[in-house]
């Protein structure tokens, strides 16, 4: 890559790097709050699309480990403890091919032969990917020897043998490897096993052959053996600990989807869980949606039970700004800002030793709320505005002047006038109150207010509202990384398509300007809405959010006296939400599609626990309401949002939902 290219093009980027880039892209900032990943027990990895998931349990593989060693980069976790990983990529092992052989309407039968199947073929995957991390790891020690002093490997005939022996000896493989002598031998016979089973779903032969159909392993336990053999033929040390990575564990929510199956597959991923077996330990990476809260256990009735059999890696809450400022959680913005710096250096670009901000130096800084109205003003052509004729002369003329000079105070001081308190005191009629001052007497009531009066500013002069500098495209990003780089990728290509050849050459690195950012930022934020179509019931989470969005919109330009800053979101009481009804299965999918950011909410009325609900700030641009959350949601009830999804006129949702707060 280089300068030419756009650094931010491949958002995705895990599976196609080799280690070594790996090591040059992969920011350690995601670390620092995971490290239950490099210890003992089962550990669950989630989080939305593009949060790192599946970055972050790379760094469980050998060849990873092997390329930090000879880049002499420090590896991002101390390892206090030696470990050796075996993974699966649910997705790239095609694990959906077992549906071709289930009937349409499966049965209890076809239930048990899809666990059966999927527990032995789940098995095979993770034992030759096993066995292939220890035999890279021993052939990198007969050379380099760069990671011995952490984990040594003894791959001698011997410990080869007694390695085939502990199998054999042991009823839970079946005596498939009773012909082996050594781990190619081993290895042999799984993939052989495995292309039969290819070859079955492909429908290249009838029937499995009666060797494989009766010699099913259950889950788990078989690989804990072989986990088990490889530490006592000495293999491996005794004190090392053996991780089975699980990736793309949505995987088989889409599959149990299509065959009518339950959760048949993930609950036989729970069933190796549960039997917190010592011999080995789990990482599953997976989405929210796809992890529910019944877990279930596959034979059993028996449930998962958090922080027994399992404990969670949240990497959305790793990065979530907290309600309360004082809690301190992971800064995301330092994350976002050493994975652009590594982008831009892999692209060539000279870095100025020691800076500290790449991503202020290249967007610059956010302007101030006055700036982008001014800013707005100054792209318009000067217009008189009526203000209403029963206001005194004196205010009339001091909001026409304030109009000219300072358009977001003008703004705000016709707000405040048309508070319901001010209107019952008769403020507007008297003259002798038109001080430019009064609405200001009180800061909270202003700043809670700035975002709706550049809305309405922008909505009256015909503009779009702007965002651009780094706190938006930070703040926008709603702590994933992947919303992050495509914002950079849309302001970087726009930013390549001005730019010459020479000019190119010449530029150590780019000055990106305000009007590129503004065009970039909002062409993201559309490819995001475009995005909401992809996972679960994609259209129907679609058509629920473009809804909310108009209704927030709408309502917010509406509100005159800006009486509900707050109306970018809506509120729900906890029992309302947890009927069985279909807006609460809609916002659930949103929510767990990270479409929409929920979060607990402190009610200031008597009215029991309650439950909020904002768009992703991503898709803030694209509605042209703010980003940022100020003051009480909309107190929504169910039927007000069945009428917002059903289309009836916003101004009756409005109506019927709100809770003035005023001044």
């Amino acid at each position: 890559m280089n300068k030419f290219d756009n650094p931010f093009h491949d958002l995705w980027l895990t599976e196609i790097l080799n280690p070594d880039e790996f090591v040059r892209m992969f920011s350690p900032k995601i670390v620092e709050f995971a490290e239950d990943l490099f210890g003992t027990g089962n550990v669950v990895v989630r989080g939305r699309q593009g949060s790192g998931k599946s970055m972050l349990l790379r760094l469980l593989d050998t060849s990873t480990r092997i390329a930090y060693a000879r880049s002499k980069e420090r590896y991002p976790v101390l390892e206090k403890n030696q470990f050796i990983c075996g993974s699966v990529n649910l997705t790239k092992s095609n694990v959906s091919a077992i549906s071709s052989r289930l009937p349409l309407k499966p049965e209890r039968g076809d239930k048990e032969w899809a666990a059966t199947t999927f527990s032995d073929y789940l098995n095979l995957l993770l034992a030759l990917d096993l066995l292939r991390n220890v035999v890279e790891l021993g052939s990198d020690q007969e050379g380099e020897k760069t990671l011995q002093s952490i984990l040594k490997v003894n791959l001698t005939e011997s410990a080869q043998e007694l390695f085939c022996e502990a199998l054999n000896l042991d009823g839970s493989w079946y005596g498939i490897f009773s012909s082996c002598r050594n781990l190619a031998d081993v290895a042999m016979c799984i993939r052989k096993r495995l292309e039969h089973y290819r070859s079955y779903f492909n429908f290249n032969v009838d029937e499995l052959n009666e060797s494989v159909s009766k010699t099913r392993t259950e889950v788990g336990e078989p690989i804990s053996v072989l986990a088990e053999g490889l530490k006592s033929s000495g293999i491996i040390p005794t004190s090392c600990l053996v991780y089975l990575k699980i990736d793309q564990h949505e995987e088989l929510f889409e599959l149990e989807r299509q065959t009518g199956l339950g959760d048949v597959f993930r609950q036989t991923i729970n069933k190796a869980l549960a039997g917190r077996d010592r011999r080995v330990a789990y990482r599953i990476g997976t989405r929210h949606y796809s992890w529910s809260r019944d877990l279930k256990i596959w034979g059993t009735a028996a449930h998962l039970e958090d922080l027994r059999d399992y404990s969670v890696v949240d990497i959305d809450k790793m990065f979530r700004r907290p309600e309360d400022p004082k809690i301190g959680n992971i800064a995301f913005k330092k994350f976002a800002a050493d994975v652009f710096c590594r982008r831009l250096s892999v692209a060539g670009f000279k870095l100025a030793e020691g800076s500290t901000n790449l991503v202020k130096d290249v967007f610059g800084p956010t302007p101030s709320v006055r700036q982008r109205a001014r800013e707005l003003i100054s792209k318009s052509t000067p217009r008189r505005y009526e203000y209403p004729s029963e206001w005194a002369k004196e205010w009339r003329d001091l909001l026409s002047d304030l109009r000219h000079t300072d358009p977001l105070d003008a703004k705000l001081g016709e707000a405040w006038l048309m508070q319901r308190a001010q209107i019952r005191l008769g403020v507007h009629l008297d003259g002798s109150n038109a001080v430019a001052t009064r609405w200001r007497e009180k800061p909270w009531w202003t700043k809670e207010r700035n975002e709706v009066a550049l809305i309405q500013l922008a909505s009256e002069f015909s503009q779009n509202l702007s965002w651009y500098g780094e706190r938006h495209i930070i703040d926008l990003s709603g702590w994933n990384i992947l919303a992050f780089m495509s914002i950079c990728r849309t302001i970087w290509s726009g930013w390549l398509r001005i730019q010459s050849s020479e000019s190119l050459e010449a530029i150590s690195l780019p000055r990106i300007d305000r009007s590129t950012q503004i065009v970039g930022i909002f062409e993201a934020s559309k490819l995001w809405v475009d995005k909401l179509r992809e996972g679960l019931d994609g259209d129907n989470r679609r058509n629920f959010i473009l809804k909310l969005g108009d209704w927030f919109s709408r309502g917010l330009r509406q509100d005159k006296a800006m009486s509900n800053p707050g109306h970018n979101g809506f509120s729900m009481r906890l029992y309302e939400f947890e009927k069985d009804d279909r807006i609460n299965i809609l916002i659930k999918r949103c929510r767990d599609h990270g479409d929409l950011i929920e979060s607990d909410h402190t009610s200031k009325g008597r009215d029991g626990k309650r439950k909020k609900w904002y768009l992703n700030p991503i898709l803030c641009p694209y509605f042209r309401i703010p980003h940022v959350r100020t003051k009480e949601p909309i107190y929504a009830k169910l039927d007000i949002l069945r009428g917002v999804l059903s289309g009836f006129p916003k101004s009756k949702a409005r109506d019927e939902g709100r809770n003035l707060e005023l001044f």
